[in-house]
């Protein structure tokens, strides 16, 4: 089964990917994803190669005043279909901290003292900070997120439903690293008939629900 290439966005590309998309297999190649994470931050230099069935991302950055370089694999599961939730598992392993021996603050002396787990980095992330929304689970190596409440999608109803429905017939049931991309396998009803006619019938009746809502509350 080959891939389709989106490096590119023009008709001849489009037409690639409708096909590879056909065949139920879609590759994304790594520096498309180095260009996108290469404009994320001009405090973070990153690095990304992949691995077995994940990829390595190297970096180095500051944090609370100190000089940080980090190393980790990622691996990612298909995105699960459960009613309204569009959820992707990500697992993070062989992490690694340094720093400087004169690098200040606490940070800096915890890494040099091992004192972070990072056998556990999930955990870790989800006791020191306030996770967002859309991260419904960080615990040992995983960290799960639930597509549809990045707030691109939460924040807008329509385009939520849409989404909704359409990865209700084809979504994305395993990601795998190829040579040098990232290789998604779709599914056809990754949530069985019943959701996908469920999710339709939602994203139908949305803007009719809206519509009714806003005449409901207009002033009159």
């Amino acid at each position: 089964m080959s891939a389709t290439n989106l490096a590119g966005v023009g008709p001849r590309e489009a037409l690639r990917l409708v096909a590879g998309a056909a065949r139920g297999q879609v590759s994304v190649p790594l520096f498309w994803i180095r260009s996108r994470l290469a404009s994320l931050s001009d405090r973070v230099k990153l690095t990304i190669e992949t691995a077995g069935n994940g990829v390595v991302v190297t970096g180095e950055a500051h944090a609370l005043g100190a000089p940080i370089s980090f190393s980790g694999r990622i691996e990612a599961e298909g995105v699960r279909v459960t009613g309204q939730q569009r959820t992707v598992v990500f697992r993070l392993r062989a992490v690694e901290l340094s720093t400087p021996a004169n690098a200040p603050g606490p940070l800096a002396q915890a890494i040099r003292d091992q004192t972070i787990d990072t056998e556990h980095p999930a955990s870790l992330v989800g006791n020191l900070i306030a996770l967002p929304d859309f991260i419904v689970e960080a615990a040992g190596d995983t960290v799960a997120i639930d597509l549809m409440r990045v707030p691109a999608l939460a924040d807008d109803e329509l385009l939520r439903a849409a989404v909704e429905a359409a990865t209700s017939y084809l979504c994305v049931d395993a990601i795998r690293a190829g040579e040098d991309s990232i290789d998604l396998t779709l599914k056809l009803l990754p949530g069985g008939l019943r959701e996908a006619l469920l999710s339709t019938a939602r994203a139908a009746l949305t803007p009719a629900v809206r519509y009714l809502w806003a005449n409901e509350r207009a002033p009159r």
